[in-house]
């Protein structure tokens, strides 16, 4: 199937959109659902912020990357790695968490390799289905995808576990995952055949990447800015359960209520980075988070912090988040080099779920030995920093950026 017209078409958007959705389910499961169950059956707060090790293949997912660069096409990698996803949720229905947490722990592993594989391919062919003006548009898109995914896995998967059990959640999922397979079967004319690279060594892609002096500017930025997010993000279900909140009503309002609030964002966010730019918006959705993080800190050290509101104001940070993601992910695809997409830009994701492992194990013993009042202020404290830092480091990167190649566009009919 080929597209016609510019690349941020809206068959390319609603594409781009369904098949973000179908990589995050995963993800969104063992990062946000996950440890909602397991604090509800006990599990302190130190050992669910361990759990950040089973992303380990979201940080070791740079080793193989070029491969995707290399061999076969996107679209087949994305539905190898689907249909491998759907075997590993049809596994784990035999596996609850409360009696076989070591048995399951190894099948999410296996799964985390083949979303984080799955994750490499679809940025790859995001990265290449845009072009410099339409990236905005296209990380608006994939992050709404997103979204939708989280719905999936992280909030309506809480509702059925908690009214139909482990074993027919499992099962769910797995259906899910083989809806959202549909739109990967559609996106064959997503992006033009790729060029062959010159060099045929593994090493040579990554040998590129970090002389790839757009991308280490942004990586400065990146890793401070990060820091602080993901620690501010780490813990918000658990801190909901000690709230007093019941499972069902933090899967229907963390899920329904947080993909409703980042479509939104996610859609205003990618109107504002096409009209203020990228490194602008990044620095104002920045902003937003301290203000929010500041609050919910405050709220807990005055004891002022009650259920509702607590709920309230981690809606509106998922909105700023979302807005966030849209305006970095845009900037992370203008840092890629167009000739190794996947390499580039799985380089940049990857020090990302290193960050979010240290940050969260980090969270988790900061939550159980201070509260959570100290966590949030920590996290704010974190991306307050990253701001003072973005006009060295964003506005040399979007400068080189400038002199990479632009991706080619489309294919036409």
């Amino acid at each position: 199937m080929n597209f016609a017209g510019r690349s941020a078409s809206w068959a390319v958007l609603g594409l781009l959109a369904g098949l973000y959705a179908a990589q995050s389910v995963t993800g969104s499961m063992v990062q946000t659902a996950l440890p909602v169950v397991l604090r509800d059956a006990g599990m302190p707060l130190d050992q669910i912020g361990y759990l950040a090790v089973l992303f380990l293949p979201w940080a070791l997912k740079f080793l193989w990357a070029p491969l995707i660069d290399r061999f076969l096409s996107e679209r087949i990698w994305i539905l190898s790695c689907q249909l491998g996803i759907i075997l590993c949720f049809l596994a784990a229905t035999a596996l609850p968490p409360q009696t076989h947490m070591g048995a399951l722990a190894a099948v999410l592993l296996v799964m985390g390799f083949f979303a984080a594989t799955q994750d490499v391919a679809t940025d790859s062919l995001a990265v290449r289905a845009s072009d410099a003006e339409s990236r905005g548009l296209a990380s608006g898109a994939s992050t709404a995808g997103a979204y939708l995914g989280f719905l999936i896995g992280g909030g309506l998967w809480l509702v059925v576990y908690q009214h139909a059990g482990w074993a027919v959640s499992m099962a769910a999922m797995a259906g899910f995952v083989c809806l959202l397979t549909i739109p990967v079967f559609l996106s064959g004319g997503l992006a033009a055949p790729r060029s062959k690279m010159a060099s045929t060594s593994r090493m040579a892609g990554l040998r590129r990447t970090i002389t790839n002096r757009a991308l280490m500017h942004g990586l400065a930025f990146l890793v401070v800015y990060q820091v602080g997010l993901r620690m501010g993000s780490a813990l918000t279900g658990p801190y909901l359960v000690d709230k007093g909140i019941a499972l069902d009503t933090i899967g229907l309002l963390r899920g329904a209520g947080g993909a409703v609030a980042g479509f939104i964002a996610s859609s205003l966010g990618a109107l504002l980075v096409q009209a203020a730019g990228i490194p602008r918006s990044i620095v104002i959705a920045a902003m937003l988070n301290v203000l929010l993080l500041a609050a919910l800190g405050l709220a807990e050290f005055t004891g002022s912090a009650t259920p509702m509101f607590a709920l309230g104001l981690l809606l509106v940070q998922v909105g700023a988040v979302a807005f966030s993601f849209v305006a970095l992910y845009a900037a992370m695809m203008n840092w890629c080099n167009p000739e190794q997409t996947a390499t580039d830009f799985a380089a940049l994701q990857s020090i990302d779920a290193i960050l979010a492992i240290a940050a969260s194990s980090v969270a988790g013993v900061l939550g159980s030995a201070f509260g959570y009042g100290w966590l949030f202020a920590a996290s704010a404290v974190f991306i307050l920093a990253a701001i003072l830092l973005a006009p060295r480091t964003l506005g040399a990167s979007a400068r080189m950026a400038q002199g990479l190649a632009l991706p080619e566009k489309v294919s036409e009919p």
